[in-house]
């Protein structure tokens, strides 16, 4: 295994708009931590995939592309950089200011989107660098995983310190294959008759894992919820969570791609919910969202915000819609329970009804 530094490429056709982002992620990134390379490609470069294969190896850790590059190369998308770094498992990440959202649909697992504005995309790179180096390190620094397990959720469970949570991780990996084709195709070469190397089973490991947890298990809340969701858990508004947090310091997860979010583990989260509970006795409530709620409001001695909703008054909740990211609740005319928007391990991601309907005929969902 290599011991050389990581590199970090970044690409853009715009080259006063490249240096800055690189001067906005020198401040973030230790020279010690990273080989910090760019690259504005022009016609004189070749063929643009010879020219990108000059710029990466095996100590590439992470591409950053615009994406589109066409005013300087014909032809030349962000999109191409993505195929072939995809079909080298290497993380890369979109982060052209010209890249509108168009329709919703189901995320590309394996593709970062970069936020566009100054204020947050380094903050958002050095997040994605720093988060698939720690997962890389975990890899390397404990060689039985890349022998004795038998799943990627068993890995990845095992590098976060939950072993019992492989089965909700296990949920969120059932549609890998379907996701990236280049995948599939490295998972066909592990297969054949040439043994793959420990060097190329970290780099897929790390590739694969990275991915499902930075775009699916944060992303959809499941085991892992962010200060959003843990405020729809508790039926109120995002607003409240400046209060809420302090009582959950200690449920708070602080693995990869943390940096700079409020994320929790649930179950303890649902342990602290129950030791701030242990004097109710044997209310009743309608739903768990509603006991959270009595709870917390007993723990703050005053009433939580209402969220907004004119189906519940706000009141309800227990669920986090990721699309209209708004708090919904298990009534039938405020969420759909299952979409293939959703991944099957997102046990409190649903998505708002009116949503769904207004967007599920046109997708053929």
């Amino acid at each position: 295994m290599s011991n050389a530094k990581p590199s970090l490429l970044l690409i853009d056709d715009n080259a006063p708009n490249l240096e800055a982002l690189r001067q906005r992620l020198v401040a973030r990134l230790h020279p010690d931590e990273v080989d910090l390379r760019t690259w504005v490609p022009t016609e004189n470069d070749g063929p643009p995939a010879e020219a990108f294969e000059a710029r990466v190896d095996e100590n590439t850790a992470l591409v950053i592309t615009d994406y589109d590059l066409t005013t300087s190369v014909r032809g030349l998308f962000g999109l191409s950089i993505v195929a072939w770094c995809q079909k080298k498992s290497i993380p890369v990440g979109d982060f052209s200011r010209g890249n509108v959202a168009a329709l919703p649909k189901e995320p590309n697992l394996f593709e970062l989107r970069v936020p566009t504005d100054d204020e947050h995309d380094a903050a958002f790179i050095a997040t994605m660098f720093r988060g698939f180096r720690v997962l890389r390190q975990g890899i390397e620094d404990w060689p039985a995983l890349l022998t004795e397990r038998r799943s990627l959720a068993a890995v990845l469970a095992s590098l976060l310190g939950r072993a019992r949570l492989e089965s909700q991780f296990a949920a969120y990996m059932s549609r890998l294959g379907a996701a990236n084709s280049a995948l599939l195709q490295r998972l066909r070469d592990f297969a054949g008759d040439e043994e793959p190397n420990d060097e190329d089973k970290i780099r897929l490991l790390t590739y694969v894992l990275g991915h499902v947890l930075f775009n699916a298990v944060l992303k959809y809340p499941g085991p892992i919820l962010s200060c959003k969701a843990l405020c729809a858990y508790v039926a109120t508004s995002p607003e409240e969570g400046p209060a809420i947090e302090p009582y959950f310091a200690n449920a708070r997860y602080l693995g990869p791609f943390s940096e700079g979010q409020s994320l929790f583990w649930k179950e303890e989260v649902d342990r602290i919910l129950d030791q701030l509970g242990a004097e109710l006795g044997e209310v009743q409530f309608e739903s768990f969202a509603d006991l959270n709620r009595h709870i917390m409001e007993t723990a703050l001695g005053r009433p939580l915000a209402h969220h907004q909703c004119d189906r519940c008054g706000g009141v309800k909740g227990g669920f986090w819609c990721p699309f209209t990211l708004r708090p919904v609740c298990e009534r039938s005319d405020c969420s759909v329970p299952s979409s293939s928007w959703i991944p099957t391990g997102a046990q409190l991601s649903r998505a708002e009804k009116d949503f769904y309907d207004e967007w599920a005929p046109l997708l053929g969902l």
